[in-house]
């Protein structure tokens, strides 16, 4: 199972899983995946900004030196997961995708933020 770093919210994804729901994009160099639409988006327009970004992280070993601490997945989809640091970095660089993901924790640190 191939993972890959999306490059605009730092969330390791797998790469198959990302092909079959649309979520690639095949450039000259490699291809790149994505958790969501959105990321794919913002890729897609200036993907210069982002390439060194994947380049690194793969030459790092492709590990947990980009994504520790962030995307905490639920065990369970249903599952609401824990609002912890690694979430509340989720929400400040891809809160698109986390909406998407967890919609309910998205409500929680809106209403965190609003209430500061």
């Amino acid at each position: 199972m191939t993972k890959l770093l999306d490059p605009i919210c730092d969330m390791v994804v797998d790469l198959a899983e990302a092909c079959d729901q649309g979520l690639t994009l095949e450039m000259s160099d490699r291809e790149y995946a994505f958790c969501s639409h959105a990321c794919l988006v913002k890729f897609s327009k200036a993907p210069a900004q982002y390439i060194p970004k994947v380049e690194a992280w793969l030459a790092a070993g492709g590990s947990a030196a980009a994504s520790e601490g962030h995307h905490a997945m639920a065990a369970h989809p249903d599952a609401q997961p824990l609002i912890d640091n690694g979430m509340r970095e989720w929400y400040k660089s891809c809160r698109c995708c986390l909406s998407e993901a967890y919609p309910k924790v998205v409500e929680a640190l809106d209403a965190e933020k609003t209430s500061a």
